[in-house]
């Protein structure tokens, strides 16, 4: 008898499912939407940018991102501001809330890791890690970079009516 490797699949794909819940029951009561912390965390690290440049290091489209920035704007998270050298242009910027939210959300983010891995050793994760980097291994072999992949993925929900938010 073999292993019930569809099961182990169904177990995947239900630790995603109930993360996938923890993270958007932990955003419900912030302003930032599921999609949004990536956004802030690049801003974070990079300043200021353009839309055009937080959609391609986003992997999304000029235009979805031009939803998300607005509905940013919105919610005090981000502002854009008129670029110094070329007033046709706006540049993109996090806000001081939207520091302090992005925070919040990395502290609630970093007790959900806890609570998934809790009662695991640094031997049994550091095992788990490698199971699972080779579990990738298995799936990327002759397959594009994950940025391609990222990309060809958005590219299918917009053509299916599936994005909302980045």
């Amino acid at each position: 008898m073999s292993f019930d490797k569809k099961a182990l699949t169904r177990s995947f794909m239900d630790f995603e499912c109930y993360r996938r819940f923890m993270v958007h029951n932990c955003l419900k009561n912030s302003k930032v939407y599921f999609g949004q912390p990536p956004i802030l965390d690049y801003l974070s690290e990079h300043g200021s940018c353009t839309q055009n440049e937080l959609a391609s290091a986003m992997n999304v489209s000029p235009a979805s991102m031009a939803v998300s920035v607005k509905r940013m704007q919105k919610s005090g998270l981000v502002q854009k501001l008129s670029d110094e050298n070329d007033m046709r242009c706006n540049k993109i910027t996090i806000t001081d809330f939207g520091k302090n939210q992005i925070e919040e959300i990395h502290s609630l983010f970093d007790e959900i890791d806890e609570k998934i891995f809790s009662g695991f050793s640094d031997e049994e994760l550091s095992t788990l890690k490698s199971y699972i980097d080779r579990i990738n291994g298995n799936l990327s072999d002759g397959l594009p970079d994950k940025k391609c992949i990222f990309k060809m993925l958005k590219k299918s929900m917009i053509e299916n009516g599936g994005e909302n938010d980045v």
